[in-house]
Order: C-alpha cells, then sequence, then structure tokens
C-alpha cells in the first residue's frame, strides 16, 4: 500500500480504545474478534526511540513518517525511563528504522531499538485476544503481591487455576512465552518489589526471566529453589544486571547438591561476581555486609544546598544572585550594566536525562536549540562561534530570544542550589546556581524567525519554524554559571555567562532527605550526589548463625591503596582472586587514565557495571567532587 495520500500524521489510530468504537455494537463477537486482529496486525512490531526529547512526542513521530517512510503506531511515553515505545506493522519496517539509527531530529541524533514483543504475540494461542491476556495476567499478578512485604509471588505458577484454564501452559512454546509477558505486565503495573519468590517452576536456565532485571532492578531478595538449575553459567544472564540482590537462595537445585567443597567454594565465587552485594546464599553469610557498603560507598557526607569559600564569597554571590534573578524575571534590559564588550553568554540544551525527568511535563526546546551551544551536538569551528554572544549588544540579543520566566527563588529557595568560589586570576568568583525556572511568556523575538549572529541564513524558510506556530511554555531545570569580577568604582562586571536549560525534575542532589552515604546506584554514578539509600528488607526466610565463608577471615579486606600499576599482573593478590582476567585489564587501563588509587577505581567501574566508555564519562562528571585522598 502507498503511503501517499495517508498526509504527515497518518497511519494508524494510536489509541485502540478509539479503533471503530462508534460502531462497536453493530457487530458481532466474531467481527469484533476481526477488528482485534486488524489492530494486533498493524502492531506486530515494538520499536523503542531515544534522543526524541528535543521537541514535543507528536513531532517526532510525524518527522519519522516523513522522513523514515513508517509509520509508528500505538505510541507511549514510559514513564521511568523516558524512552518513547510504539509498534510497527512488520519486522521489515523495525528493520528500516533501525538503518536510520541516528538520524537528526530537532539537533540531536534518534536511536532505534527493537522493543520487547507485543503481548499478544508472546503468548500466541493462549487466551482469547491481547486484551483478555493482559487482563488474565493482571489479575494473576494482583492475586500474587504483597504490598505490606514488597514480594512477588511467583511460586509453582503452573498450578494456578486461572492461568491454566486460559491455556497458558498448553504447549511448550506457550508455556515458554509466558514470563516474558508476566514481567511486561509488572513493569506497566509498577509494582514495588524487593523480594521475588520463583520456587517450583521447573526451571533450568533463565533465558525466559532476562527481562526480570529491567522489571525489578532494584530486586533484593530471590527464591529460586526446587528447580533445575545445573550450571552455574546460567547466572550469567543477570550479572552486573540485579546489583542489589542481597539474598538468594537455590535449595534442591542440582548446581548445590554437591559435597565437592572446591566446586562449592567456586560457585560461591561467581555469584558474589555475578552479584556485587549478593551477601545470604541458603541462609549462609559470604561477606561481611558492612564492609562491603563502605567499599561500593562514596564516602562523602550528605550534601549541602549551598556552599561558599569564605563569608566573603557569600556575601557577595548571595547578593549579586538575589538582585540578578529579579531583574531576570522581570526587566533582563537592566542587566546589561553588568556587561562590557568583552562579555561573554551562551546557551546550550541537554536533554539527556531521561531517568530523571518528570514526564507529566511536557518539554518542548525549541525556543533555544536554534542557538544551543551545546558542544557535544555542535563541531563545527564557526557554528561554535557564531552561537556565542560577545559583548552588550548581542547578548541582549540572546536574552530577547528566551521566554520570559520566573524562578521562585525567594518563595521556596530550598529548591536551589548555589556553589560559589573565588577566582584568583581575576581576582573576581565563579558562582554556579542550580534549579528551575517557569516560562512565563514568549520571548520578544522569536529564534525561529530572527537572523542568527552568522547572517541571514537563520531566518530561511528552510530554518524557520512557522510563524504561527506558538511552542508551548513549560517549567524547566536549569544551571547557570557566573564568572563575576570586579569593576570601576566598585561595580560589578559579568566577565562570562554559561546557562544550561535541562529537562524539568522534581529530584534534587542537594535534598538532605535523599542524600545518603548508602550504596549507589550505577545509573547515578555520573553524579554521586543524587545516590540515595537503600533499606534492607527482611529476608526470605529466617537466617541463622553462619560462619562468615567466600573470602578467607569471613571479611572483605579494604585495599590499599597504591601507585598507578603498568599490569594486570601487579595487581594485589586479593583482587585478582575477586575478578577476572578481562576485569583486571580494564581497572588498571582506569588506574592508569584517572589516576585513581585501587578503591577508588573500584568503585568507579562497578558503578559503572564495568563498562570503560561509561567509566570515562561518570569520571569526568564526578572527578571535581572527589576527595584528594582518591587519587595516588
Amino acid at each position: 500500500m502507498s503511503y501517499r495520500g495517508r498526509g504527515r500524521g497518518g497511519g494508524y489510530n494510536n489509541n485502540y480504545n478509539n479503533y471503530n468504537h462508534g460502531n462497536r455494537n453493530q457487530y458481532s463477537s466474531g467481527s469484533h474478534q476481526q477488528n482485534v486482529d486488524a489492530f494486533v496486525s498493524a502492531n506486530q512490531y515494538p520499536i523503542e526511540i531515544m534522543g526524541w526529547n528535543g521537541a514535543s512526542l507528536t513531532e517526532c513521530i510525524n518527522f519519522i513518517s516523513r522522513k523514515c517512510k513508517v509509520i509508528v503506531s500505538n505510541y507511549s511515553v514510559d514513564s521511568n525511563t523516558g524512552v518513547l515505545k510504539g509498534y510497527v506493522k512488520n519486522e521489515s519496517q523495525a528493520n528500516t528504522l533501525m538503518d536510520w539509527s541516528g538520524v537528526k531530529f530537532a539537533g540531536q541524533p534518534l536511536r532505534f531499538s527493537k522493543g520487547v514483543s507485543s503481548l499478544s504475540n508472546q503468548m500466541g494461542g493462549a487466551s482469547g485476544g491481547s486484551n483478555s491476556t493482559i487482563e488474565t495476567i493482571t489479575q494473576f499478578l494482583r492475586s500474587r503481591y504483597q504490598p505490606e512485604l514488597k514480594m512477588l509471588n511467583l511460586s509453582n505458577v503452573k498450578q494456578d487455576p486461572n492461568l491454566h484454564a486460559q491455556g497458558f501452559f498448553g504447549s511448550i512454546s506457550v508455556t515458554s512465552k509466558f514470563f516474558p509477558a508476566l514481567m511486561k505486565v509488572a513493569d506497566d503495573l509498577k509494582l514495588d518489589v524487593v523480594s521475588i519468590d520463583l520456587s517450583n517452576n521447573e526451571l533450568q536456565d533463565l533465558q525466559t526471566l532476562t527481562s526480570m532485571a529491567q522489571t525489578f532492578p532494584k530486586l533484593q531478595n530471590l527464591s529460586l529453589q526446587n528447580n533445575n538449575f545445573s550450571r552455574i553459567k546460567v547466572f550469567e544472564t543477570w550479572r552486573h544486571k540485579l546489583n542489589f540482590l542481597r539474598e538468594l537462595i537455590l535449595f534442591n537445585n542440582p548446581i548445590v547438591q554437591t559435597n565437592n567443597p572446591t566446586e562449592i567454594q567456586n560457585i560461591k565465587l561467581e555469584l558474589m561476581k555475578s552479584f556485587p552485594r549478593l551477601i545470604v546464599l541458603n541462609g549462609e553469610i559470604l561477606r561481611n555486609e558492612q564492609a562491603l557498603d563502605a567499599n561500593l560507598s562514596f564516602p562523602f557526607p550528605p550534601q549541602q544546598s549551598m556552599f561558599f569559600q569564605d563569608d566573603d564569597a557569600r556575601n557577595l554571590a548571595t547578593n549579586f544572585i538575589a538582585n540578578y534573578i529579579k531583574l531576570w524575571d522581570s526587566n533582563r534590559a537592566e542587566l546589561m550594566i553588568l556587561y562590557q564588550n568583552e562579555s561573554q553568554f551562551s546557551m546550550q540544551v541537554d536533554s539527556s536525562h531521561p531517568y530523571l525527568i518528570d514526564n507529566s511535563n511536557s518539554t518542548d526546546f525549541g525556543y533555544y536549540l536554534t542557538n544551543s551551544r551545546n558542544l557535544t551536538r555542535v563541531s563545527s569551528v564557526k557554528a561554535r562561534m557564531d552561537k556565542l554572544a560577545i559583548g552588550q549588544e548581542q547578548i541582549y540579543k540572546s536574552f530577547q530570544k528566551l521566554p520570559k520566566t520566573r524562578h521562585a527563588l525567594f518563595d521556596k529557595p530550598d529548591l536551589f542550589s548555589m556553589e560559589t568560589y573565588k577566582f584568583p586570576s581575576l581576582n573576581g568568583i565563579m558562582i554556579t546556581l542550580h534549579g528551575s525556572f517557569e516560562e512565563t511568556a514568549q520571548p520578544e523575538v522569536d529564534p525561529n524567525t530572527s537572523s542568527t549572529p552568522s547572517g541571514p541564513r537563520g531566518g530561511s524558510r528552510y530554518h524557520s519554524a512557522p510563524k504561527h506556530k506558538k511552542i508551548p511554555l513549560s517549567k524547566k531545570s536549569f544551571d547557570r554559571t557566573f564568572v563575576v569580577i570586579p569593576g570601576p568604582n566598585g561595580s560589578m562586571i559579568v566577565a562570562s555567562d554559561s546557562l544550561m536549560v535541562r529537562p524539568y525534575t522534581t529530584k534534587f542532589p542537594w535534598d538532605a532527605r535523599a542524600a545518603s552515604a548508602a550504596p549507589l546506584n550505577p545509573a547515578s554514578a555520573a553524579n554521586p550526589a543524587t545516590a540515595t539509600a537503600t533499606p534492607t528488607p527482611p529476608p526470605l526466610q529466617p537466617q541463622h548463625p553462619q560462619p562468615q565463608v567466600g573470602i578467607p577471615g569471613g571479611v572483605t579486606p579494604a585495599i590499599q591503596v597504591v601507585s598507578p600499576t603498568p599490569t594486570a599482573a601487579d595487581l594485589p593478590p586479593e583482587v585478582k582472586a575477586r575478578f577476572n582476567q578481562v576485569q583486571q585489564e580494564v581497572l588498571v587501563k582506569v588506574l592508569l587514565e584517572t589516576k585513581l588509587n585501587i578503591n577508588y577505581g573500584l568503585m568507579l567501574l562497578e558503578q559503572s557495571n564495568w563498562d570503560y566508555q561509561q567509566a570515562s564519562v561518570n569520571f569526568k562528571n564526578s572527578a571535581a567532587s572527589l576527595p584528594r585522598d582518591a587519587f595516588v
């Protein structure tokens, strides 16, 4: 079928509930099932889209339809990750989108990936249709969930009468698809789970449970007893994914039914490598929990919302920011007295924080993207210079292109954070302000229709938005850094002004209620201040005092600070015993490049899931806040 005539936003209805809604009662059940089949056939292959946050969801879908000639239907945004999820008609269209990964939309590349198969496809012949499948699984999950314990009981699922009656275990093929479908529904229900019981399910491997690590990444207690696990390698499926797993039960599995001490010890070591916070195995304490937490934690005190190098910096910074923000919200023209011919201003957009954004807030960066000087997006030297405003005239024009705002700095100061350092080389101070603002009115000058510093090209028909189009206003978060130096007659001059605009978030790293020295979530390693405490839940079954085993002496030894090591062979013996050869090589590489000591090098890698590229990014983001003794 040709795509012509469908229009830019064409395709299938995005909401199944609207599908033939007006004539629903005119059809028999057979015709209704045909409608279900038609809907399912149009939504065969799920896809996931990342990097779309630069504009609205609808604009992204329409862009994909025009550019890639593929229609994405039944789309929605995952509230946890910010990933845009939808469906295409067939595998060929999914592969086409994969080929388009990297195409620029709203100034940033889109990334496509294939998602988890739709439930109707996963379950095949089970149940009477996709809606019936979802309802049955939803009812099952709710009956097995204990909210007071945050526990999900998935033991002996084949004996559940409702699932059995619906044909979920009628064949090997359908049975193998049950757990992936179950995890998909559980993810949609947003169940708060810290303990799962998967006993008595005849499990031989974890192939069908791969997605459980994504659905419940903070799982702490897991029972797999009375199954058929016979090889330790099956747990590699979850390696470095269940990073908060504290207790594991494997009773009555072939893997633990051995009397060979060496084999038992190897099993314990492998499980501790797969699950970095595993403390208890079959009721036996493997390692010292307190020492482990200390080794996996950044030893920083709770974050303070305000930091000033001294009292002089405090007085100067607070007076400056209070007056500056007041004028920024009311009359930006009066701020020009603070800028001179050599003063510089730049603005950049960073929409790459899907785990922190508040998806209830519609974010559109249309007023900012034209002049965004994000150096990770703008590589041309000429373009970088064009987007740098120098002198009063250019700076004021840049201010006019930004929406009018309101900062709740005086009403809710706890929503803001400020850091101030002296800048000796210029006899000035550097002030960084973090917080959020609310857009209250359109810019005085539309940045999409006005000329850019590079000339008339910015106003051409290829680089402007329709004049009648109004970009919706919303809340946004920001980081703004000033370098302020003394001027003549006791005045102040802004030498440098850098504004970063981000998606709005209600999570503040300086919130004392969230700050803690507890173990970090690996996803937050880029900013250690965002880590929160992880409470220890009640165990799945009563524990009995056991001798500490796993590492001789029963305690995970603190690793001594050493100088950078040239090769993996020079690492301490206790490090070699805990990590494989590949991990040792990565550790050596990180130590040599970052100059961190081994303690901090291990923290960095474990909280980056042993991904070297991610570790490099995390180190750059947190290096300035590390204590001096973190380095050799």
